[in-house]
């Protein structure tokens, strides 16, 4: 009594069976030759994750024209199956019936049959793991890429989009032109101030900039008190880039209210077309002279463009940084 099964083996069978059918995981039952292998049996749940239909790929091999699983990898995973008989969550993108790829964990077991070989196998949809991995990912390369204080991209971002769009501009009839824009008067405001209201300075300017310029213009702090423009530029246009700087400064650097005061702060800004035989660095580096030159003018707000002081409304860089409303 002991030696007999609590369940018979038909009905084990037939229970095996109805939690094959309704198991919420993609199951199937495939004859095990490499390149022959076809459908025996499959569940509902693989039906679903594949989008096919049991009536057009019963019996039909599984690297068919519609079938499911048709991958290189294959073959690695039925060696296994041949000297191990088994493998366990082996990564495997498997193909909508719309083309679209979802990745899955597959595990299988080989089984033989009077002397018929058939391989079970259990498909695990991670696409919800995997898009969720990708988000995480997205989001510390953003961050990675982003300046905390001001929100916009940093230095690092900036040599990379600088670098891109050199290369991208030389291939096209565009003009790309970068202002490198370095503040002025703004370590007195953190002397005077303290350093909250000059990181809410930084803040705004950050904002006016974005205000100022295009959405498809490329806006970075790319240190304490420096920020950079890179505009691309239809030719057509490119003879207003100056007037357009000019107006744009005047808005960004226009006194600030912070905490009962009024702070002045300016900035010398470097303006440059980039040339044919333009590296990113030379490019970089001819704007930021063009900076250095304006920084002689002991203006508040000073721009000098491709080499030519500009005439600004607002001239003395003498004037207090911070005062009383």
């Amino acid at each position: 009594m002991e030696d007999e099964d609590i369940l018979p083996p038909d009905v084990l069978a037939s229970m095996l069976m109805r939690m094959f059918e309704h198991a919420p995981i993609a199951m199937s039952i495939t004859t095990s030759d490499t390149r022959t292998s076809s459908y025996a049996k499959v569940n509902d749940a693989y039906l679903k994750l594949t989008g096919l239909k049991w009536e057009n790929i019963r019996g039909k091999k599984l690297t068919s024209d519609g079938a499911a699983i048709d991958n290189p990898a294959r073959d690695r995973r039925h060696r296994l199956l041949a000297e191990e008989g088994s493998y366990e969550l082996e990564e495997v993108d498997i193909t909508y019936a719309d083309g679209t790829i979802i990745p899955t964990l597959i595990s299988a077991q080989r089984t033989v049959v009077d002397g018929v070989s058939f391989d079970v196998e259990v498909i695990v949809d991670v696409s919800a793991r995997v898009r969720q991995q990708r988000e995480i990912e997205n989001a510390l390369k953003a961050s990675a890429r982003t300046d905390a204080l001001s929100g916009l991209p940093n230095r690092a971002c900036f040599d990379e989009v600088v670098t891109e769009s050199v290369a991208r501009s030389m291939l096209n009839d565009r003009k790309l032109a970068l202002a490198f824009i370095d503040l002025n008067g703004f370590k007195a405001v953190n002397d005077t101030l303290g350093h909250a209201a000059g990181d809410e300075v930084l803040r705004i300017i950050a904002s006016r900039l974005r205000e100022s310029f295009r959405a498809t213009d490329f806006i970075a702090r790319v240190g304490g008190d420096e920020f950079v423009v890179l505009l691309d530029v239809d030719l057509k246009l490119a003879g207003d880039i100056q007037q357009n700087l000019q107006d744009a400064m005047e808005r960004v650097f226009k006194p600030i209210p912070i905490d009962g005061h009024v702070t002045y702060t300016g900035a010398a800004v470097g303006v440059t077309f980039l040339r044919p035989d333009d590296t990113p660095a030379s490019f970089i580096k001819r704007a930021d002279e063009y900076m250095y030159i304006a920084k002689t003018t002991e203006q508040r707000v000073a721009v000098v463009c491709f080499g030519q002081i500009m005439e600004m409304h607002e001239t003395p860089m003498q004037r207090p940084s911070a005062t009383r409303r």
